[in-house]
């Protein structure tokens, strides 16, 4: 065991002369070969004004290796989701080394039989206490007892004595993992939180969430809200449905790969929530029966509390592109014929649970010289566009590029249309002029004789409103 020497802020020196770095809350691992999360605290103890802030004791670090287990969340993991908070009543816990078992009371941390005396601060207190674990674990299907449960499968956190009861090297810790399990795979596993190092209920309810879960596969994050944190140790907290960064007091590499966290999301895919409600997916772009161009983007949100796993895009029944990871966006076919066809995702959450949703487009017809547009429709840059008289034609009414065909929502300052750039020549279809955006011109309804020919080229497009692009109303020359 290497033995480490605090050094003011968060260094500290290995006797072999390596260097290893502390956590805001005292917090050390030995680089990545950590096997042992320790967490450190003070005892709680009234506060002077003006009084110094507490200094955090001097730590050893556990440094067995974790284990070479595939990268990765097991999602909605097999191992017991039942968590057993031992208060080491009546007489303390006995901890046995060898590999970690809570059925047979063994720790791979205990290097000779330990005893940790008994929690300490009455039954309300405890109470108290396992209320606050519950609380922290109810979004999720954790279920938190407080009798042993014995043989059967289980994870379980000893509340109670001190850390040198366990180890001698683990002087002045308030909690300890012995492991970070990435994939959720590790069952009956115990960690420890040492309440004769501290009475302070929220911190102790922290200390418990962080260890136990440790051993699932969460790292230390940067969100003082929490359980997963070093930072305002001492205040409530609840795991948080948001993306953190790992480290102790400044950002790292997630210990499971990755720059950020997500504690909420973590533990629905792993354990999944309390109550898991019907997945859904629904086709965000483009709209029923919208005009499109082909390769259109097809564009799709998720609406469960798991995350997405896979997603596949079919086309009249086809599929034509899979994605794995999100967002989830996929693009049509460039080489789509024209006309009527049904578009259909597929999603796939953490829980292998495939939801889907389908639109009908209208798919826009090519068009050339030789080969003309019907009566109501206009030739520009290939294809046949509908007019002003359907949504996202040519001319119509806009108020953001995505209305649109062409992906182009123009304003001349007074009215937003869907507009599109000029074929070569600075030509339009009849009925509009190709004006001035200070680039390739767009074309925009005529408001006299219509035609093409254009004079003067003042730049004036900005970006406006709702992705409206404003121009300056002028012609531009053939």
């Amino acid at each position: 065991m290497v033995l480490m020497h605090l050094l003011r802020g968060r260094r500290a020196i290995a006797s072999n002369g390596s260097s290893v770095w502390l956590g805001a809350g005292g917090d050390l691992f030995y680089g990545f070969g950590m096997r042992a999360a320790v967490l450190a605290l003070v005892i709680a103890a009234p506060v002077a004004a003006h009084a110094e802030p507490p200094q955090f004791p001097k730590l050893g670090v556990w440094k067995n290796t974790v284990k070479q287990l595939p990268a990765g969340t097991k999602q909605l993991t097999s191992v017991s989701h039942i968590l057993y908070l031992n208060d080491c009543l009546p007489d303390g816990c006995t901890v046995n080394p060898g590999a970690d078992d809570s059925r047979t009371n063994r720790s791979s941390i205990a290097e000779s039989p330990r005893l940790l005396s008994a929690w300490s601060y009455g039954d309300q207190y405890w109470n108290n206490l396992v209320t606050c674990v519950k609380d922290t674990y109810a979004p999720f299907d954790v279920q938190i007892v407080t009798e042993d449960p014995g043989d059967t499968p289980h994870f379980e956190v000893m509340v109670g004595g001190r850390a040198t009861q366990l180890h001698p090297d683990l002087q002045g810790a308030g909690g300890v993992a012995p492991f970070v399990d990435c994939s959720t795979t590790e069952n009956n596993v115990i960690s420890f939180v040492f309440s004769a190092e501290v009475n302070d209920l929220e911190f102790l309810c922290g200390a418990v969430a962080q260890e136990a879960t440790h051993v699932w596969g969460l790292d230390h994050e940067l969100d003082a809200d929490d359980p997963m944190t070093y930072l305002e140790l001492g205040s409530l907290k609840r795991f948080q449905n948001s993306s953190a960064e790992c480290g102790e007091d400044s950002p790292r590499e997630c210990f499971c790969g990755g720059p950020t966290q997500n504690s909420v999301q973590f533990l629905n895919n792993a354990f999944g929530p309390a109550n898991l409600l019907p997945a859904t997916v629904s086709i965000t772009t483009p709209a029923e029966h919208q005009w499109v161009k082909p390769g259109f983007p097809v564009r799709a949100a998720l609406e469960s509390q798991l995350s997405f796993a896979a997603g596949s895009l079919s086309v009249d029944g086809s599929e034509t592109m899979a994605i794995s990871n999100g967002p989830i966006v996929f693009s049509a076919p460039a080489n789509l014929p024209g006309g009527e066809h049904t578009v259909m995702v597929s999603v796939t959450d953490q829980g292998n649970r495939t939801v889907t949703d389908s639109v009908a487009v209208r798919v826009t017809e090519s068009c050339s010289a030789a080969a003309a547009c019907p009566s109501t429709f206009h030739c520009l840059g290939g294809f046949c566009l509908p007019g002003a008289n359907e949504a996202g034609g040519l001319g119509a009414d806009c108020t953001q590029n995505a209305e649109c065909i062409t992906g182009q929502c123009a304003s001349d300052g007074t009215n937003s249309q869907c507009a599109g750039t000029c074929d070569a020549g600075n030509t339009c279809p009849a009925g509009f002029d190709c004006v001035d955006n200070g680039a390739a011109g767009v074309c925009w309804p005529s408001t006299g004789g219509g035609g093409c020919t254009t004079s003067g080229a003042t730049p004036g497009w900005m970006l406006a409103g709702l992705a409206a692009l404003v121009f300056v109303r002028r012609r531009r020359r053939h």
